[in-house]
């Protein structure tokens, strides 16, 4: 008589009583990394990195920190590169009468590349708020429970306001940019205050993402366990999370402080570099809980693995033909 083997209950959720407080936040760090790509790439179609002022090859960071007008003109102004041969036949106007040579393709790539950013910024400022709530609720060390509880809320509070006044000043700049490129064939005044608006987003931002390690430095804090053993993995990759997004913000607000163009550029980069963390140690949250091996062994019963193995596996090969040579001892 044959008993069929019971399915592994599932384990319970890592944090409260949904999975999707896992879930969302992998699919709010996919979303704005999606939107972040997109952003990127409008940019680098029509501008490329020449003709940046102060050595950037960020076109969308070089117009969020221009300083003068001629840094403005300079960014969208004609450039010899291979991948930076747009049409040559406008005029950005100084009311004195002075004109430099403008590409129209790069002023029409940017305002549109700065519309599509009031969604992205929607998304992002989505995902802060999550990492803010995450913080509040759910940040807890055994050892010392009322501490990392109050630092968890402390640091909540933080991101939450950081993130949301960063969006805002993100808005803001977005419309600085706008009115100066649609000021360039008459520029009668100083250079709009997109540079002010910008370093201070940089430098919430930069804030709000530090903020939000101690979530991930004490995990798995506030969960039930349900005899589901501490994935080594995961820790590791919580732990690593945490680690990098406080030496990101550090290291940005420190760019932030001292205006430091350069500096700001990588550190830009490396908090898109926290994000894809943030969202990896989400995304594998749940996978992992009941240890390291069993997550391995569940991977490698997901019916695509078998499919692939079945697909390259070679059945001829496979078949062993009987040894009928007489003088064979087994």
């Amino acid at each position: 008589m044959s008993t069929a083997v019971a399915p592994p209950a599932k384990l319970p959720p890592l944090w409260g009583n949904s999975y999707w407080w896992t879930r969302a936040g992998a699919l709010l760090g996919l979303a704005s990394l999606l939107a972040g790509i997109v952003m990127t790439g409008l940019a680098a179609k029509h501008l490329g990195s020449c003709g940046l002022p102060n050595r950037l090859t960020n076109p969308s960071l070089a117009i969020e920190v221009a300083r003068t007008w001629e840094d403005v003109l300079e960014i969208v102004g004609p450039c010899e590169a291979a991948h930076c041969l747009q049409s040559k036949d406008d005029n950005g106007c100084y009311a004195s009468g002075d004109c430099r040579t403008i590409c129209p393709d790069k002023v029409r790539s940017l305002a549109f590349e700065q519309s599509v950013d009031y969604v992205f910024i929607v998304i992002y400022w989505l995902f802060f708020l999550y990492l803010g709530v995450v913080n509040w609720k759910f940040c807890y060390w055994e050892r010392f429970g009322v501490l990392t509880q109050l630092i968890g809320k402390v640091c909540g509070a933080a991101v939450i306001a950081a993130g949301s006044f960063g969006a805002l000043a993100d808005w803001r700049e977005n419309d600085y940019i706008l009115q100066a490129l649609a000021e360039l064939h008459l520029i009668a005044g100083p250079a709009p205050a997109m540079r002010y608006f910008a370093y201070t987003k940089w430098r919430l931002l930069f804030l709000a993402i530090g903020a939000a390690s101690p979530v991930f430095a004490f995990w798995t804090g506030k969960s039930e366990s349900g005899g589901a053993r501490r994935s080594v993995f995961s820790q590791t990759l919580a732990w690593s999370t945490a680690l990098f997004a406080l030496s990101t913000a550090w290291s940005g607000v420190a760019a932030s402080i001292y205006g430091e163009d350069q500096r700001l550029e990588i550190g830009a980069g490396r908090l898109g570099l926290v994000i894809i963390a943030v969202t990896l140690t989400l995304a594998t949250a749940q996978y992992w809980r009941g240890g390291t091996m069993a997550a391995l062994d569940k991977l490698a019963s997901l019916p695509v693995l078998g499919f692939l193995a079945n697909l390259f596996f070679d059945k001829t090969a496979s078949r062993q033909t009987p040894n009928t040579d007489p003088n064979h001892t087994p």
